[in-house]
């Protein structure tokens, strides 16, 4: 019993997902929409179901990749041959044995086609299909009992015959309901995706299309606009248009480049208008070719032009604008939403994590483009100090080196690398002294990278611990911090540089994480230079938070709720997908959350599923977490534009959000309090997400995370009128 209902799922799921797969969707209520649509002949839709169905069946029969059959990967351009099918002949049983093998056919090509194509990193559209449905067209000419269908010469008295006389009244006005005839070609192009000559099909599709996604509706006009008045421009055959509704081209030729493949923006809502030009000339040239052998040219022109500007995009030096989605949500907001928050939240990040080159508290004596000497090519250079609470680098009387806090204190690689270069044996000077013939003192070059090299200068004489040659990882003592070269008091001269050798010129480059204390609080940075003053120190991770935000795949955590209507519970399951991202999931209100966790901070990247969830509170919750504790520690980040916004406002937004986003919210953890700050088995952290509209406060989230016994022992939750608790069951 069970394993029917994991193939009946697994069917659901494929047959949902090969209609969300036209349009490059994952929404269910979209779904049922194209479902729908595609039944406005009942014929055509009958046929298409069925060949969906075949795939399914065969393709697990075969063994074939279970999530591709799944998501709809390998049976949409299935389904579209299915819906051609249906269109051209006649329902009978020779029918529906030449189905059988045209969907077959095709799942061997989408399967072909997609393997081939991944090697360049190019999907393969409607390849499958265009290529299946002429083999199918020219392999069943001679074949006599495919009859060809005429129903769209009796289609009212079909309509009536199956519905009765009032339906196929309704059905005739609908047909014809007095529209403009711009927006009649529209929608019926619209419906010819699915292969219905109707204005019903297009309707529906646009009215879904609209709800599913405002830019993916915005694009399709613009698509199909650009196309015909090109047309209409250039005096081209418009009868491809009104009456073969080839202009279904235009529309997803823009979604797919406007959107989809591409991070929506002012950018990629140009190049879609002038795709569908393109289109128009692949129409025409492809069309000579394909009327020698009467076959439609389908699909194949958005194909084509699709995957020449995306092949061609690939080869670019540098992104201008045009930015490829890299991780596919499925719609295009939540693409554009998530890059805007990448490249907020990671604006700065650098290719090799760069940590401080210390234990402990120290303070910037000198910053980037300071004086006296961090000037011209070694502008972006940092000195490190270590100062007492008034602000002296020396216990008095200060005369001597070992007076100084940072004197012989340990310096560390701040990443892994190797020693390329050392320079040893120069004495420390005494104070108020300066070697000018030895500028960088005794001084260790670590290789990070090609062309990334970090120099710690101004080391104590024979303190070394690593020699040329030797590898070193993140954290290694490299010696101790001296006074030699130019150093007239103790102190760690730190940089960047993209050469091997001793005095190369710095480079601009961050600090991966960071914590700086202003007394009495402490803040997180992350991708960040420190500034002239400023006291800084490299975060150590605290047991408990490593412990309990260690989530490993496989691992189960499940809450009671509290103070709701009723007590229930949430159970979540942590899983990882075949790339090695992983996510916290909880089928009970199928949502997932997923995060990062690099050993220092841990931090959510997206969310799908049911914002009234207890895992989408944690999500906002625990958005960024240092993995140590400092009291007070205050923590910033920002969520994804309008992460916590639905209905009217969310619906603008999302029209105008590739050209600008007026929603922001912004997440702010306060660290409150612990029953140890050395080694605390008790901590809470306080979150706090608002949300503003411009300027104006819209709408706020508190959540309190209690974390005891190595897990997160208790989440409280306050949002408008909701207030409630869960606590750690298990």
């Amino acid at each position: 019993m069970e394993e029917l209902r994991a193939y009946l799922s697994f069917l659901r799921s494929g047959i949902r997902s090969s209609y969300n797969q036209v349009f490059f969707s994952d929404s269910r209520w979209f779904a049922l929409a194209l479902f729908a649509a595609s039944f406005t002949d009942v014929y055509i839709g009958i046929s298409g179901l069925s060949a969906v169905l075949i795939a399914l069946v065969t393709g697990k029969a075969l063994g074939f990749h279970q999530d591709k059959m799944s998501n709809g990967t390998y049976t949409y351009n299935v389904l579209l041959v299915g819906l051609t099918m249906g269109a051209y002949f006649r329902l009978n049983a020779v029918f529906f044995v030449v189905l059988v093998l045209a969907s077959f056919i095709t799942l061997l090509l989408s399967v072909w086609l997609s393997a081939s194509l991944a090697f360049k990193k190019l999907p393969m559209l409607g390849l499958p299909f265009v290529l299946g449905i002429w083999i199918i067209l020219l392999g069943t000419r001679n074949f006599h009992a495919m009859g060809l269908n005429e129903r769209g010469i009796y289609i009212y008295n079909d309509v009536s015959g199956i519905a009765g006389t009032g339906f196929a009244n309704l059905y005739r006005w609908l047909s014809d309901p007095g529209l403009p005839p711009l927006l009649v070609v529209y929608f019926k192009s619209m419906g010819a995706i699915f292969f219905q000559n109707h204005i019903i099909s297009g309707l529906l599709i646009s009215i879904g299309l609209l709800i599913f996604s405002r830019i993916a509706f915005s694009l399709s006009i613009i698509g199909f606009l650009s196309g015909y008045f090109f047309c209409t421009l250039v005096q081209g055959n418009l009868s491809d248009i009104e009456y073969s509704y080839i202009g279904f081209n235009y529309i997803l030729t823009a979604m797919a480049i406007g959107g989809f493949f591409l991070v929506p923006s002012i950018g990629s809502y140009l190049l879609a208008a002038v795709s569908a030009p393109l289109v128009s000339l692949f129409v025409g040239a492809l069309g000579h070719i394909a009327s020698g052998y009467m076959l439609s040219l389908y699909s194949l022109p958005f194909t084509l032009v699709v995957l020449l500007i995306l092949y061609a995009l690939q080869n670019r030096y540098r992104l201008n604008g045009l930015c490829p989605v890299q991780y596919q949500l499925f719609s295009p907001e939540k693409n554009l939403y998530l890059f805007r928050h990448y490249t907020e939240r990671f604006r700065r990040q650098a290719p090799v994590d760069i940590q401080l080159p210390f234990y402990g508290e120290w303070t910037v004596s000198q910053a980037h483009n300071g004086t006296p000497t961090h000037q011209g090519a070694w502008r972006y250079a940092l000195d490190f100090v270590v100062t007492d609470e008034d602000r002296k680098t020396y216990r008095l009387p200060g005369d001597q080196l070992s007076d100084y806090y940072c004197y012989q204190l340990p310096v560390l690689a701040p990443a892994d690398g190797e020693v390329v270069a050392v320079e040893d044996g120069i004495r420390d000077n005494r104070i108020g002294e300066a070697d000018l013939q030895h500028n960088w003192g005794n001084t260790i070059v670590i290789k990070h990278a090609a062309q990334l090299y970090s120099k710690l200068s101004h080391l104590k004489k024979d303190s070394f611990k690593v020699k040329v040659g030797d590898r070193v990882r993140k954290g290694d003592v490299l010696g101790l911090c001296g006074s030699s070269g130019r150093s007239p008091e103790p102190h760690l001269h730190f940089q960047l540089q993209a050469a091997p050798y001793i005095g190369a010129e710095t480079l601009d480059y961050p600090l991966s994480c960071y914590v700086s204390r202003r007394h009495p609080a402490y803040k997180l940075h992350s991708f960040e230079v420190p500034v002239l003053g400023e006291h800084v120190m490299r975060p150590l991770p605290t047991p408990l938070l490593t412990e309990a935000f260690q989530f490993i795949p496989g691992m189960t955590l499940k809450f009671e709720v509290q103070g709701e209507t009723r007590n229930e519970t949430e159970c979540w399951e942590v899983m990882a997908n075949p790339a090695g991202l992983c996510y916290l999931y909880c089928a009970k209100t199928a949502s997932s959350a997923w995060f990062s966790n690099n050993g220092t901070v841990f931090y959510f990247t997206s969310f799908s599923g049911d914002k009234a969830s207890l895992l989408y509170y944690f999500y906002l919750g625990a958005q960024k977490i240092l993995l140590g504790y400092y009291q007070d520690l205050l923590v910033e980040d920002r969520l994804p534009p309008g992460e916590l916004y639905n209905g009217g406002l969310k619906i603008v937004q999302d029209v105008f959000a590739p050209f600008h986003v007026f929603l922001k919210t912004t997440f702010a953890a306060r660290y409150v309090s612990a029953d140890n700050s050395q080694a605390p088995s008790r901590i809470s952290i306080r979150s706090e997400v608002k949300a503003y509209a411009g300027s104006m406060l819209s709408t706020s989230v508190e959540v309190e995370l209690l974390l005891e016994d190595r897990t997160i022992k208790q989440i409280n939750v306050k949002h408008k009128d909701r207030c409630f608790s869960a606590r750690y069951i298990g």
